[in-house]
């Protein structure tokens, strides 16, 4: 069990009965240990995966960029995400929707900056105590909530644009998407590599996060091509869908799907081409594995041509694990950074797979 859940346990005393909402909760027993015949507990999520874990668990759960509140929560239990600009989102979401009488734990580890939570609190709410300090973690709890605006995602949604081939997109991100109102450095080198090969057909984004990378292939795109759109993240579904409406490209031609790695793709699903920056973080910790199943599965769903272009950092062990997955690697463009590479002919799945890593993550359900 988290380190965090452990921690709320600890406080599971102080506790009322009555309905509890849990927001981006670890997949661990947690809810487990909490629910009972007076608490009713749900959860809301902006991860995909973790979703799909509490719904096979039979848990009461909502994949959502914000959580939504029925109002009648007791208590609200908020995991601390890493970015400080997705907490203050959060907290305004949150305590907008509060009733008076319910109160807020908030939990995280120092390393993601529980230590200075506090203070976010504050401006949210009139009732600011530390509750526990522990396992290198901390429990915080907030009550009386003074939000006076209402709460807008659209406050918290930065607009930014990029031209790719000559032709502009609009961007809007929503704090938590990677590279939130900017071009990163891999990115831009991947768009520039892909300049010169244009993709068309059937084109698969993978780990889209605004969808800068698909819609900007979309956007210059001289024959058909037929646009999916892969995330885990909430946050980054929302914010691709708002920049494809505000880039004002054809929906008809663009597929949005939450997916935990390649799991929701369907069995007959094949691309003539996959693009993407993957992730190398879960939260604040490095995380190899969505990348590791990506490259492992990944051969399944291209065409018989098919190829796949993607930008890591350089850091990362990611080029043999695509020399033991495909066939053919070929290095395309290089930073003091970040490495763009193509790659095709996947190798028989059953003898390819990343070195060091475990089977079956990300394995298409």
């Amino acid at each position: 069990m988290e380190s965090t859940s452990q921690l709320i346990l600890r406080s599971e005393a102080r506790l009322p009965s009555g309905p509890m909402l849990l927001i981006d909760a670890p997949r661990d027993g947690l809810l487990q240990q909490l629910q009972s015949p007076e608490r009713a507990v749900r959860v809301s999520t902006q991860d995909f995966g973790s979703f799909r874990w509490f719904r096979a668990g039979s848990a009461e759960a909502a994949y959502e960029a914000v959580p939504t509140l029925a109002g009648d929560e007791r208590t609200i239990i908020l995991h601390l995400p890493r970015e400080k600009e997705r907490l203050e989102m959060l907290l305004h979401a949150v305590a907008s929707q509060m009733s008076a009488s319910a109160r807020l734990w908030l939990v995280g580890e120092n390393r993601a900056g529980i230590k200075s939570a506090g203070r976010y609190l504050q401006l949210a709410f009139e009732r600011v105590a530390t509750l526990d300090k522990a396992r290198h973690c901390g429990l915080l709890e907030a009550a009386g909530s003074i939000s006076g605006t209402p709460f807008n995602a659209d406050d918290y949604t930065r607009e930014w644009r990029v031209t790719h081939s000559g032709h502009e997109i609009r961007l809007q991100t929503q704090p938590g998407v990677f590279a939130h109102g900017r071009l990163d450095g891999g990115t831009a080198l991947l768009l520039e590599a892909l300049e010169g090969l244009q993709p068309s057909g059937r084109v698969l984004d993978f780990a889209c996060g605004s969808g800068v990378v698909g819609l900007a292939v979309l956007a210059a795109a001289e024959r058909e091509l037929r646009l999916t759109l892969l995330d885990s993240s909430a946050l980054a579904i929302e914010s691709a869908r708002r920049s494809l409406t505000a880039s004002g490209l054809d929906a008809q031609a663009v597929t949005l799907l939450p997916s935990d790695g390649l799991c929701e793709l369907g069995p007959g699903a094949r691309f003539d081409w996959i693009v993407s920056n993957p992730p190398f973080h879960r939260g604040v910790r490095n995380d190899l594995d969505v990348a590791a199943g990506f490259f492992h599965h990944a051969g399944t769903f291209l065409a018989e041509n098919g190829r796949m272009v993607i930008v890591f950092n350089r850091h990362l062990p990611y080029a043999p694990w695509l020399q033991s997955a495909f066939q053919s690697v070929e290095r395309l463009a290089e930073s003091g950074e970040f490495t763009v590479m193509r790659v095709s002919r996947p190798v028989r799945e059953s003898s390819a797979y990343p070195p060091g890593k475990r089977r079956g993550t990300g394995t298409p359900a």
